[in-house]
């Protein structure tokens, strides 16, 4: 099962960047939670000119294990619209698939000099056991030059087989796609995200092949575009979903994908072959839980040891391994994916004598669900224990996520659940974004110029998740000063003192962190008048979304949920004339409330940001822009403390 964020495999991409990383930045870095714009790839200077792909399905000759193939043929001519360039082309594969034959053309001359490289796709030198990469630079010598690629390849599982994206990295001027399906051969072709492109289809039936043959006909087709916070690509650009259902062969039938139980019986198979060895596990189990009492504090105990002690490597696009790695492999490894992860945590709960169960589920990243049975569908996976005829789903690739806490990636997401002979088709529940409440609470007075007091903060959910994600990537000595750079962010001007803080460790329970504040020249002295910015963090004030390039929707990590309290001593002597009116903004996606309210000798300021679903329409835009403003100048009003 490929690693979340994968959406199935790639078609002939042209990349200007492969770049996979772990997370592992300074703290310092991780004031901002809401990812800024990304650049774009949109190299105007070249062109594809035209491209030809065509998808056959055959019956493979001789014995094979594969009885069922795919044979594809790519022809891509590009065009330099100005000065001399080289651009990368890259085409990815597997151990289902193979690359038969490359042909380069470089203005008109078959390329003698450019030789392919054929490699395992790797991060950090640790290799993904199928995917592989095949890779070349290929030059475009000056204006008004074409240079060409003719690719051809094979599938050798039709179940691997899923899909079909008509975009490119670059802009297409002409673009043919032809899938030839001999009438042994039963599938369903899913059009997905048509409406707003130039596509043409058409159908004939080829009585010499006894073939249907579907043609689809795309013109000034726009290059891909990266931009930040997006939908994923199977909800944005227009491809084919190929569901594979089932072929008349010539030793009988061979059912693919007919049905979702289908599906679930070549899962199952997977898993059989797996091989776990329950008495190596049983014994990591016996080590984790001696001495904790409790079934639902063992179910923990396992979960939080598997995120402590298993690296997580998640691997973008392309792989096509849906076998977990045994767990005894993984255990000894300390490194899996998802499935292997999954696997692991399943087997230290079985052998502790809980009813664990394998996982399949698509994360929010890919647009399907089971409706269509296909390997595109999934995208990672998970366990489910039962306690008390409830079930709790178990992530461990969520490093720092809380038991029966859910990752927005997954929630409400439909999930396949082992049961034997059988399965069961439920959803992740879903969580508010209280799950993920971040709270500050300032108690203060007013000390010469500067303000003084205790300040508490507390990050539930994927709030507390992402800052712990920062917190362990720092060395422990290293630990207090990174965290006060946090939560100062970065103003010299705020000084903390008796820096204390929950048990780091624990996942569980809130992430509380408490400190004493000096916070120097925070107010400005104008004769008899005192005046004050009220809100050191400003937060989401920079969160204009720029509109004019912006193709997709918005889509935030998680839900937030932002809390902060305030309680100002007003000094003797001094009086507070009026204070800002409140601002409330209530929309479906979002809410911004912030008020202030005097109470004898007491300023209180209060403000709640709320993000309540993740995906922010791009019809909603402007509306959010100025609601954005409203928020900008409302953290603008000062304060103004007058003498009596």
């Amino acid at each position: 099962m490929p690693s979340y964020p994968h959406y199935q495999p790639m078609r002939n991409l042209i990349v200007c960047t492969l770049l996979i990383s772990q997370l592992n930045f300074p703290l310092t870095l991780l004031a901002n939670p809401f990812p800024s714009h990304l650049p774009s790839w949109d190299d105007s200077n070249i062109v594809i000119k035209n491209k030809t792909e065509q998808y056959e399905f055959v019956l493979a000759r001789g014995t094979n294990e594969d009885p069922v193939q795919v044979k594809e043929q790519s022809k891509t001519t590009y065009y330099c619209n100005s000065f001399r360039t080289a651009i990368p082309v890259v085409e990815f594969y597997d151990d289902k698939s193979t690359i038969d034959e490359v042909k380069i053309y470089v203005d008109g001359s078959k390329a003698k000099d450019i030789k392919p490289k054929y490699e395992y796709y790797s991060v950090e030198n640790i290799f993904y056991s199928d995917a592989h990469v095949c890779y070349f630079q290929l030059p475009l010598e000056k204006k008004g030059t074409e240079s060409e690629v003719q690719i051809e390849k094979t599938i050798n599982d039709p179940r691997y087989f899923t899909t079909i994206f008509f975009s490119e990295a670059l802009k297409v001027e002409n673009k043919q796609v032809t899938i030839v399906v001999p009438r042994w051969m039963h599938l369903e072709l899913k059009e997905m995200n048509f409406a707003t492109f130039k596509i043409q289809k058409q159908l004939v039936y080829d009585s010499r092949r006894d073939a249907d043959i579907y043609t689809y006909t795309i013109r000034q087709l726009p290059a891909r575009r990266n931009e930040a916070q997006s939908p994923g690509p199977s909800y944005i650009y227009p491809h084919l979903m190929v569901l594979s259902k089932y072929a008349d062969g010539r030793d009988g039938r061979i059912t693919y994908f007919n049905k979702l139980d289908d599906q679930y019986a070549w899962y199952k198979r997977l898993v059989a072959q797996i091989g776990n060895d329950a008495t190596v596990i049983k014994g990591r189990a016996l080590e984790i839980t001696r001495g904790i009492n409790g079934d639902m504090e063992k179910v923990k105990a396992i979960y939080n040891w598997v995120q402590d002690n298993i690296r997580y490597l998640a691997f973008e696009d392309g792989i096509a391994g849906f076998k977990p790695e045994s767990a005894q492999d993984v255990l000894k490894k300390k490194y899996g994916d998802c499935k292997g992860m999954a696997n692991l945590t399943k087997e230290l709960l079985v052998t502790s004598g809980f009813d664990a169960r394998l996982c399949w589920i698509g994360t929010n990243h890919i647009a399907y669900d089971y409706s269509t049975p296909c390997l595109a569908v999934d995208n990672h996976m998970i366990c489910a224990v039962k306690l008390k005829d409830q079930f709790y789903f178990l992530d461990a690739t969520e490093t720092y996520i809380g038991f029966n806490q859910y990752a927005e990636r997954i929630q409400g997401r439909q999930v396949l659940i082992e049961n034997g002979n059988t399965y069961l088709l439920e959803k992740i529940p879903g969580r508010p974004y209280t799950q993920n409440t971040e709270y500050e609470k300032r108690i203060l007075k007013i000390e010469g110029a500067s303000l003084v007091g205790k300040i508490e903060q507390k990050w539930l959910g994927e709030s507390k998740e992402w800052l712990l994600e920062g917190i362990h990537s720092v060395k422990k000595d290293k630990l207090p000063d990174a965290l006060t750079n946090y939560l100062s962010e970065n103003n010299a001007r705020y000084i903390i003192n008796n820096l204390t803080y929950s048990d780091l460790n624990n996942r569980n329970n809130d992430l509380t962190i408490k400190y004493d504040l000096q916070y120097k020249d925070a107010l400005s002295d104008f004769g008899n008048d005192l005046y004050l910015e009220m809100d050191f963090r400003k937060e989401m004030e920079e969160y204009e979304i720029k509109t004019k390039d912006r193709q997709q929707d918005w889509v935030f990590g998680y839900k937030h949920h932002l809390i902060h309290e305030t309680e100002l001593t007003i000094p003797a002597g001094y009086k507070i004339a009026e204070t800002p009116p409140p601002l409330k903004v209530d929309q479906q996606d979002y809410s911004f409330s912030i008020t202030y309210k005097i109470l004898g000798d007491i300023l209180l300021y209060n403000k709640e940001l709320i993000i309540k679903n993740t995906r922010l329409p791009k019809a909603a835009f402007e509306k959010w822009n100025k609601d954005i403003q409203q928020l900008k100048k409302f953290y603008s009003e000062q304060i103004i403390f007058t003498k009596k």
